[in-house]
């Protein structure tokens, strides 16, 4: 069986400006991932609005700490001093897939990893979950074409004696040469803690439910034929393959022959896995799923690029290594819609970004991340404004989802930035009907609170009729026991701990990449630390 490196990537480049950021001494693990500190009117030529005002300083919230952790089979992993994780050294363990691992000698193709000084392990058991705590797992999945080297990748530390590393951190491979264990650039961005306002706090409540295993084993097997297919262009390689709208598995090793720094998006800029350093000679294997929709970006919206049709892929960065690939429709997989306006949607960029074409990097082989927030989208308006539209209504839209959506499903539900003279009971009503419709089909509704302004002090998204939009939300998901994102609250709570916005937006509301960057952090966040299942479960893992 095919394994595959989850997450064996860079730690995430801050890309932030200004301001007191976390020390880049603390390393966060948080339930598998490894944070940094940044960063009806559908025939009208839409053009993105304004957002409505500013308001209170709700509490930030906190991050929770770690669990200990221990693989079965092997030695128990000991905890290390970074909050909200653990770094497990000595023994070894299994990969997150459950499956072996290969002890001592050469690295073989296929994903198993190289380790002296410990046993194989078994199915990782993970430890004792405290409050935001994670299970134990195995050591990144390293795929060597020789026993030369194996990088660990950057945001994890090096483990000695075993062959693994609990989830946020990755292994340092003996057998050969020593292994590159990586280092964590930045902390995690907590989002802080800010006094006043009446927002709830933004850490939420922290579950100690275990990560539930995603198999990656049935997603297709990269080949060197199917690499042939893809050219350089722009300094980078890109892949065009054609073919139908649609969910896509892709596989591909990144490396080769030479030393890589390699990043890869999708479709229109979207970001699906961050960074990686590969060393010469050396191919990690990464498994994802692809949404590819036509047009490629936003879906209604007249000043958005078409793009290309079918499946793209970009491999670009500083030296982009692009070993082998595979790619095929995906069967019945679950999706992830995204509803929401212009801070949401897949940019055409450079210039602005948003957070939800930043959010795919988080996720792992097991989820297909459909992003259909357009610009000028509101929850509901009859009639609607110049330059907005009812997001319910346009057949493009919530319709087009719905027409989509089925069991076990999962949407995210952000409004409020272009509700700006929306009543109170109209708003929550739509948001119920939103709820209600997800779930009557089996999906799982999740209620998403809009980002601040650049201007975030106060009491953000009062809108001109007085209604407080966040708290309108979350009445909403109390109500009707739907989990929150509560980026409002978080996005404000960092940006007062950082002291400024600076870098983070284009104009008083839309993000520029740094921006985009650090809000999307802060959602797989607060996936991770409320525990938000089964979401959480499909976060990728180290």
């Amino acid at each position: 069986m095919t394994k595959h490196a989850e997450h064996s990537q860079n730690a995430r480049k801050a890309l932030l400006t200004g301001g007191n950021l976390a020390s880049t001494s603390l390393m966060v693990v948080l339930g598998g991932m490894l944070l940094l500190p940044g960063p009806g009117c559908s025939s009208s030529s839409n053009q993105p609005g304004n957002v409505g005002g500013q308001g209170g300083t709700p509490n930030g919230g906190t991050t929770t700490s770690g669990g200990t952790s221990s693989a079965q089979g092997g030695t128990t992993a000991t905890v290390s001093s970074a909050t909200g994780g653990v770094v497990p050294s000595g023994g070894s363990s299994s990969d997150y897939d459950n499956s072996s691992v290969a002890t001592g000698g050469v690295t073989p193709t296929g994903g198993k990893s190289t380790a002296t000084g410990g046993s194989t392990g078994g199915a990782p058991t993970g430890g004792n979950p405290v409050t935001g705590g994670i299970t134990g797992s195995g050591g990144a999945t390293l795929v060597t074409s020789s026993s030369s080297s194996a990088d660990g990748g950057k945001g994890g530390a090096s483990v000695s004696g075993g062959a693994s590393a609990g989830r946020g951190g990755s292994a340092s491979a003996s057998g050969g040469t020593s292994a590159a264990g990586g280092s964590a650039r930045g902390g995690s961005p907590t989002g802080g803690s800010a006094s006043g306002g009446s927002g709830s706090g933004a850490g939420g409540a922290a579950g100690s439910a275990s990560v539930t295993p995603v198999d990656c084993s049935n997603m297709p097997t990269p080949t060197t034929a199917t690499r042939a297919l893809c050219k350089p262009e722009g300094g980078g390689i890109a892949c065009h393959f054609g073919g139908d709208p649609g969910n896509y598995d892709v596989s591909f090793k990144l490396g080769g022959a030479a030393a890589g720094k390699t990043e890869v998006q999708a479709e229109t800029k979207r970001e699906m896995l961050a960074e990686v350093d590969t060393a010469a000679g050396q191919t990690v294997l990464y498994s994802m799923k692809v949404n590819v929709r036509q047009p490629q970006g936003q879906p209604d919206w007249s000043a958005a690029s078409p793009g290309t049709p079918g499946l793209d892929l970009l491999f670009i960065g500083p030296s982009p290594q692009l070993d082998s690939i595979a790619y095929a429709p995906s069967v019945d997989p679950v999706v992830m819609y995204i509803t929401g306006d212009s801070t949401v949607t897949d940019q055409d960029g450079p210039a602005i970004q948003a957070w939800g074409q930043r959010l795919p990097q988080y996720f792992g082989c097991g989820i297909s991340v459909a992003n259909y927030a357009s610009s000028g989208g509101l929850t509901e308006c009859n009639p609607c404004g110049t330059n907005y539209f009812s997001f319910y209504d346009d057949p493009k839209l919530w319709p087009a989802i719905k027409a989509l959506l089925k069991a076990n499903d999962i949407v995210l539900i952000e409004f409020g930035h272009n509700d700006k003279q929306t009543q109170q009971a109209p708003f929550e009503t739509y948001l119920k009907k939103y709820v209600d419709e997800t779930r009557a089909v089996g999906a799982f509704p999740v209620l998403v609170t809009p980002i601040v302004r650049s201007s975030y002090t106060g009491t953000p998204h009062i809108n001109s009729v007085g209604v407080n939009l966040p708290e309108s939300i979350r009445a909403v998901a109390t109500a009707n026991n739907v989990p929150v994102i509560d980026l409002t609250a978080r996005s404000q709570a960092y940006l007062i701990q950082r002291g400024n916005a600076t870098g983070f937006y284009n104009d008083s509301a839309h993000t520029t990449l740094a921006g985009a960057q650090a809000y999307a952090e802060l959602a797989a966040d607060e996936i991770r630390t409320k525990n938000i299942l089964p979401l959480r479960n499909y976060l990728r893992q180290p």
